[in-house]
């Protein structure tokens, strides 16, 4: 595809596919912030992939004023979902000259959008023309400046894109092509906004690891929340069961270890771990706004939204809480059965 790719965002997921596209030499460069993007200057990205480390030298800037954006970019929006909206407002009024006319990023430049959870569309769509949304399959880790973790084997990771809200243009198809050529299984799907409801039932299971150790209590809890959930998306709309074919070989990218690299956990896990906010308003938070528009109870997730939001305004240490927390939230309380029982 002629142009550049922009990544917005240095983190996990952003940083790999910045990697992956510069060893592949497709165009790119990555935006980043604070000490990462001062490490990244200095030194340069360290990549921590299965076959060992490396240096990957990819072109870093601090934001759009230090970059002019120019016809056949892509904008690749990689922070995490409660930055976007910031985000995008930022990068959609940056000018782009074409012919000679001075027009605007938000007319000009397609928006490719790799947060978790529902959210991001909608402030995409309002300010950006051509928006393709995402699916991310990814085991990236990113705790400490400058470095990533990524597991993936032998491909890097996985997508689904698509259209935003609906459809499969040339876009997506080229923007998928790229991808692949950079070490990651694509599908291209029309129906994207199912894929990412799925795909959110996920990241209300697994983003439990931020709050809670590993127990078959926390198993229970995790599937509480997703029931509760599929009923709250199903009032909304979202059909349950999508009945497009998955066609992503996911042996292709198995999640392996990672020499001199220790995976922590979840997305949500890092965030803490590194003391930054984190995205549970977008998540759990999603559910609860979905079940108050449609009048559909969510108390569970309710609950994990604000535990999750009071960690980290706390700045909590990851997976601090206690099993009696989730004895808790289940109704456990009094009852008979031993409490080892759960874990």
């Amino acid at each position: 595809m002629a142009g550049r790719y922009v990544v917005v965002g240095a983190g996990a997921v952003g940083a790999t596919v910045a990697a992956q596209l510069h060893l592949a030499e497709i165009d790119v460069v990555l935006v980043a912030r604070g000490q990462n993007l001062e490490v990244l200057r200095a030194k340069g990205l360290r990549y921590l992939r299965p076959d060992g480390a490396r240096t990957v030298p990819v072109p870093v800037v601090g934001g759009p004023a230090e970059l002019t954006l120019r016809p056949g970019d892509v904008l690749v929006l990689a922070v995490k979902s409660q930055d976007s909206e910031a985000a995008l407002t930022e990068w959609a009024w940056q000018p782009v000259v074409v012919d000679g006319e001075i027009r605007t990023a938000a007319t000009t430049v397609p928006v490719v959008l790799l947060q978790n959870g529902l959210d991001s569309v909608r402030p995409a769509l309002r300010r950006f023309a051509q928006v393709l949304d995402t699916v991310v399959l990814s085991g990236a880790s990113h705790v400490r400046p400058g470095e990533v973790a990524s597991p993936g084997s032998p491909l890097a990771g996985g997508f689904y894109i698509g259209d935003a809200p609906s459809g499969a243009g040339a876009a997506a198809e080229r923007v998928a092509a790229d991808l692949r050529a950079a070490r990651f299984a694509v599908q291209v799907v029309p129906d994207i906004s199912h894929w990412k409801a799925g795909k959110l039932l996920n990241n209300l299971f697994w983003n439990l690891d931020a709050l809670y150790r590993r127990s078959r209590l926390r198993t229970k809890l995790g599937d509480r929340l997703c029931e509760e959930a599929e009923a709250v998306l199903e009032a909304a709309g979202y059909e349950s069961g999508s009945s497009t074919r998955d066609e992503l070989d996911r042996s292709t990218f198995e999640l392996v270890e990672v020499p001199g690299a220790r995976r922590g956990g979840s997305s949500t896990w890092q965030s803490l771990a590194r003391g930054g906010s984190v995205e549970g308003d977008f998540l759990y938070g999603e559910i609860v706004l979905l079940a108050r528009l449609h009048g559909v109870p969510a108390p569970l997730n309710e609950a994990v939204q604000a535990r999750l939001a009071m960690m980290a305004a706390q700045r909590g240490k990851p997976r601090s809480l206690p099993m009696s927390d989730i004895a808790d939230l289940l109704g456990y309380k009094g009852v008979a059965r031993p409490l080892a029982a759960f874990l």
